[in-house]
């Protein structure tokens, strides 16, 4: 599945997911990009508040269902440099929606963005069997300025999960903003 196609519900007996995020090192100057999790109800707003986002500095939701596995800095070495894990069976009920974002760490603040990424990528896979779901490139020249990117969302349509791609710049340009937009007035 790429960006430019529609929601996919994933089938039943898919329980486990694993997200990936993957870029090569830079020798120039050193890009951190980080993944993001918000964990959203009905109305759109953070369940849990603050802790309903899941990053390198909080790295796991408090039903213990979502899990950060790592923080790479660099993206030194080959493969995922970041890692995911999303347990569906334990999702408490009332999250109707997870937004998936991924950012560059200080990307504003060091004049760094996703035109200059290298090989970036993030991918959705059924952790079982390693099937790739979703799958799509973060390097884009034409991404000048852009710090931060919503990659997908898995949104709950009554007992069933689907998969919604989005790849798109984030009006946001650093988590903190994110946070702010998204937690409850």
């Amino acid at each position: 599945m790429t960006p430019a196609s529609g929601p996919r519900a994933l089938p039943p007996h898919i329980s486990q997911l694993r997200c990936g995020l993957g870029w090569d090192a830079q020798e120039e100057s050193s890009l951190d990009l980080d993944l993001t999790v918000l964990a959203l109800g009905v109305d759109g707003t953070l369940m849990d508040g603050n802790e309903g986002m899941i990053y390198a500095g909080r790295p796991r939701h408090p039903s213990g269902a979502i899990k950060l596995l790592a923080d790479n800095l660099t993206g030194e070495g080959e493969g995922d440099d970041e890692e995911l894990l999303v347990y569906l069976l334990m999702l408490p009920t009332d999250i109707a929606k997870l937004l998936f974002v991924v950012s560059i760490d200080c990307g504003e603040t060091q004049k760094q963005d996703f035109s200059q990424t290298e090989n970036a990528f993030w991918r959705i896979l059924n952790d079982a069997n390693q099937e790739v779901l979703l799958q799509c490139s973060l390097s884009n020249a034409q991404w000048q300025g852009v710090t931060m990117l919503l990659v997908a969302s898995l949104e709950r349509l009554d007992t069933q999960w689907q998969i919604v791609p989005c790849l798109e710049p984030a009006r946001q340009k650093n988590r903190n903003e994110l946070l702010h937009q998204y937690l409850a007035e």
